[in-house]
């Protein structure tokens, strides 16, 4: 399983293009912007599923899987 961990300092749809140089099965990227703000560059990638969470909406984790992997929110986690 290849999985990367990348604070991407805001603006992730301006700089998706460098996290699919590697071949991922997941990534776990901070200070990502909410999905409404990373449509566009959703359209572009071909991820399995995706999570969101944060409070500002340019500054929140997004963690996204590649390849048929599954993810999910556990049961005990606190929003």
């Amino acid at each position: 399983m290849n999985i990367v961990s990348w604070n991407c300092n805001m603006a992730f749809r301006k700089k998706w293009d460098q996290l699919l140089s590697n071949k991922l099965d997941l990534a776990v990227i901070q200070e990502c912007e909410n999905i409404e703000r990373l449509s566009e560059a959703l359209e572009q990638i071909d991820y399995n599923e995706i999570i969101w969470h944060g409070i500002n909406p340019y500054k929140g984790i997004a963690i996204i899987s590649f390849n048929n992997y599954h993810i999910d929110v556990g049961s005990d986690f606190n929003k």
